[in-house]
């Protein structure tokens, strides 16, 4: 197949448990980076203050290509991959339905 993949079938219900596992597991590395920019280093001088805004700055801010920034666009597509893998498959099985219908011989 030249312009996409192939999935064996029989393998389908799997591979999507999988993407939803990795799904699931990607949901709590995005709350640990929620966490991580609420985080406080204990120091008062300012090295300590100006580290703890560099890992706050990289942990949320939008504008730094952040880690949440990161996180969140990886489970939008394991989220697009999951509905279009899902979508795939029953347009496969009601063809398969259809091609049964139509192969049942009439008597």
């Amino acid at each position: 197949m030249a312009d996409g993949y192939e999935i064996d079938l029989d393998r389908a219900p799997q591979i999507l448990a999988n993407l939803k596992n990795a799904h699931d597991s990607i949901v709590e590395i995005q709350a640990e980076a929620r966490q991580l920019a609420r985080y406080s280093l204990r120091g008062t001088d300012g090295v300590s203050r100006h580290a703890s805004a560099e890992l706050q700055r990289f942990a949320t801010n939008p504008e730094s290509g952040s880690l949440f920034e990161a996180i969140t666009a990886y489970m939008t597509a394991l989220k697009d991959q999951i509905h279009a893998l899902e979508d795939n498959l029953a347009r496969y099985q009601d063809l398969e339905e259809l091609n049964q219908i139509k192969a049942t011989p009439i008597n």
